[in-house]
Parts: structure tokens; C-alpha cells; sequence
């Protein structure tokens, strides 16, 4: 396996968001569609508004927080109350940062059995539950979000023993270990953001499911080699996709490629708005519906071929 040596960077710079409650959805949209950003918090202020803060490494900071911030005030103003909106920036370093959340960063359940916890915690699961065991350094991914959680509320629905699963997006690798510790018997996650499959190797490693679980660097339409060439052999019993909308509506016919015919599609990191836009694309492509699960704006779906 390839060595990845991607550092963090040393220092962040943060763009707050000050808007109206029914904004929301709408500017987080815009964060998870057209920017990379190295994590989101909405916090709520007084009066039905709510603070949104976007993190983005040094480097490229201004030109992506300008763009930003023009895309925020075209499309707000599409229906009104762009003038609400107030942003300011501010730097912060990586290990401030890193500590800040920490201290805010605790054992989170994600469906029916599967447990979410940070390996400086002294954690001790039931005999029900599932843990995971996580280091995420600065990389997206702590089981928090909303998108983690439906994820695994349909895998946990989906995954058989033995399954043959592949993490497209995998992130800090949690739905991949979560596949895992269901009875998957092989699991690859590919990312397009090496600093990304460092952590998830790392986690997979403290998760001591190294045999079973894999992280490469890619993504579905460049991602190569001899593991590749199995899956596309083997093929798949589910796939999981939580990435953004615009991925993933370039996906469907390639995800054919890896299917098994009656292999599972788990799509998440769409909101409510967009879902109508990635059924029909999907059943377009000769796909049908098979589940829906939503969690505030977030959806979470599943698709098998017809």
C-alpha cells in the first residue's frame, strides 16, 4: 500500500456566517455543493438566526471565502434577504482548533448498534453495541453529522454477512468500519483527499480491521490498480456514496460496473431539496427506489437496479 505523507496545514481560516434560520438550508447547499471545507458548525443565536462558521487551510483561503461569499448573495437574493446576511474571518491555528472541538467531541450512537467514540476516551460499550474507535484529526468525518447517521441507519437494514462493500467517499473510513463490524467481509474506501485516506487508514488500524478494510487514494471514475480489477471481478453487494449531489449524479452508470444484480446503493450527503433531482436521475439510469430516510434537511436513500 502506498505511503501518504499529506500534512495538515498549520493554520485555518474561518468564515462566520450570520443569517436567518430559513437560510439554511439553502447556504449549506452552496458549503457542502462548491466548496472543500475543513469542517462546518451552526450555532444558534437569538432571534431565529443561527451562525454558520466555514473552516478553509491557508492556502487559498481568500479566493475560495470571496467566491463564497458572492455565491451566498446571488442566491439568497433569489429570494430575498440578502442584506440579512453578515460575514466576518478570522484565523485560527491548527492546534487551537484541533483542541477546540475536542473538548466537544463525545460518544455518539449512529442507528441501532453502531457507536461513534474518540480513542482518547475510556469508553466502555455494552455488549449490544458495535464501537468505533476514531482519531479524525483535521479530516471530515467524526460520526457527527446527520449524513453519518442515516448511513448507517441504512446499512445496518442493508449489509449481510460476508458482503463485499465498497465506500466511495470514505472520509475517516467510519461507514467502512461500521460495514465491517455488520459482517462485511470486504470493504474498500476510496477518497479524493489524501490527508482524508491517511486518517482513515489510521482509524482503520486502530479499529485492528486491517485485513478487511481498505483505504485508497481516488475516486470512482479515476481510481485503479489490483483491488480495483477484484471488485470489478467480485463485484459488489453495496455501495455507499455520502457525497455531495454533483458527484453524485455522475455516478450512475460506472456504479453498474461494480454491481452484483441485486447489489445496494446508499446515497447520502443530499439534501431534502435535491432528492427529486437524484431519483430521477437514478431511475433514468435504470435504477428504482428502495428506501428513504431523512434527518432534518438531510436525506439518506437506497437504490437497486430494476
Amino acid at each position: 500500500m502506498p505511503e501518504l505523507k499529506p500534512q495538515p496545514p498549520k493554520k485555518w481560516t474561518a468564515v462566520t456566517i450570520d443569517c436567518d434560520v430559513i437560510q439554511n438550508e439553502q447556504i449549506l447547499a452552496i458549503l457542502y455543493t462548491f466548496y472543500s471545507s475543513g469542517g462546518v458548525e451552526i450555532k444558534e443565536l437569538a432571534g431565529g438566526r443561527n451562525l454558520i462558521i466555514a473552516y478553509f487551510s491557508e492556502s487559498g483561503a481568500s479566493k475560495n471565502i470571496e467566491s463564497l461569499k458572492k455565491r451566498i448573495k446571488s442566491d439568497t437574493a433569489i429570494i430575498g434577504g440578502a442584506g440579512n446576511i453578515g460575514f466576518s474571518e478570522f484565523t485560527v491555528d491548527e492546534e487551537d482548533w484541533a483542541n477546540s472541538w475536542k473538548k466537544f467531541f463525545s460518544p455518539k450512537k449512529l442507528g441501532k448498534k453502531i457507536i461513534v467514540t474518540p480513542n482518547w476516551e475510556n469508553y466502555k460499550p455494552s455488549r449490544s453495541q458495535l464501537p468505533i474507535f476514531i482519531e479524525p484529526g483535521m479530516a471530515f468525518g467524526t460520526g457527527h453529522h446527520e449524513t453519518t447517521e442515516l448511513c448507517v441507519k441504512l446499512l445496518e437494514e442493508t449489509i449481510k454477512k460476508d458482503d463485499i462493500v465498497f465506500d466511495v467517499g470514505t472520509g475517516t473510513a467510519i461507514l467502512a468500519i461500521a460495514a465491517k463490524l455488520l459482517g462485511a467481509s470486504l470493504i474498500v474506501g476510496t477518497d479524493n483527499d489524501k490527508y482524508a485516506v491517511r486518517i482513515a487508514r489510521e482509524n482503520i488500524k486502530l479499529n485492528k480491521c486491517e485485513d478487511t478494510v481498505k483505504a485508497f487514494y481516488g475516486n470512482l471514475l479515476s481510481f485503479r490498480g489490483k483491488i480495483r480489477d477484484e471488485l470489478l471481478l467480485r463485484k459488489c453487494d453495496v455501495i455507499i456514496c455520502n457525497i455531495l449531489k454533483d458527484a453524485v449524479l455522475k455516478l450512475p452508470e460506472k456504479l453498474k460496473e461494480f454491481m452484483r444484480p441485486k447489489a445496494v446503493v446508499i446515497i447520502s450527503g443530499i439534501l431534502e431539496s435535491q432528492y427529486e433531482e437524484v431519483r430521477r436521475e437514478f431511475e433514468k439510469r435504470g435504477f428504482k427506489s428502495r428506501r428513504v430516510a431523512q434527518k432534518s434537511e438531510w436525506i439518506a436513500c437506497s437504490f437497486t437496479l430494476k
